[in-house]
């Protein structure tokens, strides 16, 4: 085995993040959380954004093939982040990945007090009826950890940018655990190096950053609804709110976001939904959605008033996360913004549909959801200021 010497080594990629909300790394059921960052979420999380970033250059490179376009990105993401072996035809594909990743000075820590103020947006998961937390383990916001990726000498150049984008862009949109979709564990990239790009430092650098992933990573050469999560020309990425602590943030986006989406609110909004349920429950024929499913499924009623109490409304496939992903970013100065990203992409797969179920009545309907229902709660910050789309 030939062995390279350390002078010749390629340099890591090195990332320090820290963590910005409180994070639910575990089990929701048990309530259990992980005691450190684990390196499967992580790597996950690094996925999920690399698939993100790269669909607008993969589907224009193979001339806006859908099919053809998946099976690429598959085999790029598999040559970076590793795969299965398996030989496809006379072509072996899959393998170890080529870098080697590595979680050090981790100083995450278990939350000691109960989390207050953002009720509404941990969901029925972790709060019951009675407003108690249920699941209450969670690593506390403030700490942080540095993530070292050490290339092989197999890893290209374009696969090292790659992954350093995919690093900055989880640092700045994304986070991780249950949850992380509402901001919950959000990740706050404090420091990069090793490559080419830097950690932004201010508001100003921050949309430099955004704006130059999205022109490296083409992502206006996509202008259709991708099949799944990932940033195209549809996308929609907004500073919400701004110069409050994390926690206050993560509060007002509770609140907002609780205030318009709920029936029984101040100024209740979609007051069609509420008299579809009425419907559906009562046996009435419909013929369309709710217009609050766009923001994921399931999206289950509960009536006090109807011969069926419950409506259920499931994805065939089970659950539709939703697509629009809030992010509490914090500065090394202290400053703070709230972020919120719509991933607009085809809704369900093809020949998937929604069901609505309540007592014997049964229903299946094409998943045709409104996006300006989204569009319309993020118009909902004052200080909103949108850098995309």
């Amino acid at each position: 085995m030939t062995t390279i010497p350390l002078a010749q080594r390629p340099s890591p990629l090195v990332a320090r993040y820290q963590i910005t909300t409180p994070m639910f790394l575990g089990d929701s059921d048990s309530g259990e959380c992980a005691e450190k960052i684990r390196p499967s979420s992580l790597k996950g999380g690094l996925r999920f954004w690399w698939r993100a970033l790269n669909w607008g250059r993969v589907y224009s490179a193979c001339g806006k093939n859908t099919d053809a376009a998946l099976q690429q990105l598959h085999k790029e993401e598999g040559a970076l982040f590793g795969l299965a072996a398996k030989t496809h035809g006379k072509e072996k594909v899959g393998g170890q990945s080529v870098f080697r990743f590595r979680i050090r000075d981790d100083g995450s820590q278990a939350g000691r007090e109960p989390v207050k103020g953002i009720a509404y947006l941990l969901g029925q998961g972790f709060i019951g009826k009675d407003g108690k937390n249920k699941a209450s383990g969670y690593l506390e916001s403030g700490s942080g950890f540095t993530v070292y990726c050490y290339p092989s000498p197999q890893m290209s150049s374009k696969q090292s940018g790659q992954l350093e984008q995919a690093l900055l862009c989880l640092g700045m949109l994304g986070g991780l655990g249950t949850r992380s979709r509402k901001g919950l564990g959000s990740l706050s990239i404090q420091a990069l190096s090793g490559g080419r790009l830097a950690a932004p430092e201010n508001r100003s650098e921050y949309i430099e950053a955004i704006h130059g992933l999205l022109t490296s990573a083409g992502v206006d050469l996509a202008v259709d609804e991708p099949p799944y999560s990932a940033l195209c020309a549809l996308s929609r990425i907004d500073i919400s709110s701004f110069q409050k602590a994390p926690l206050e943030l993560l509060a007002q986006y509770n609140n907002t976001l609780h205030q318009y989406r709920t029936w029984q609110t101040e100024k209740p909004n979609f007051k069609g939904d509420h008299d579809w349920a009425y419907n559906v429950a009562n046996g009435k024929p419909i013929n369309t959605l709710p217009q609050r499913a766009a923001f994921g499924l399931p999206h289950n009623y509960r009536l006090s008033q109807a011969r069926q109490k419950d409506v259920k409304v499931n994805a065939s496939t089970g659950r539709r996360a939703t697509p629009l992903i809030a992010h509490v970013h914090l500065f090394k100065d202290g400053n703070t913004l709230l972020v919120q990203t719509l991933l607009r992409s085809i809704f369900l797969h093809r020949d998937s549909a929604v069901n609505i179920s309540s007592g014997n009545h049964r229903k299946a309907l094409p998943a045709e959801v409104d996006w300006g229902v989204i569009e319309q709660f993020m118009n909902q910050f004052g200080q909103r200021e949108t850098i995309h789309g």
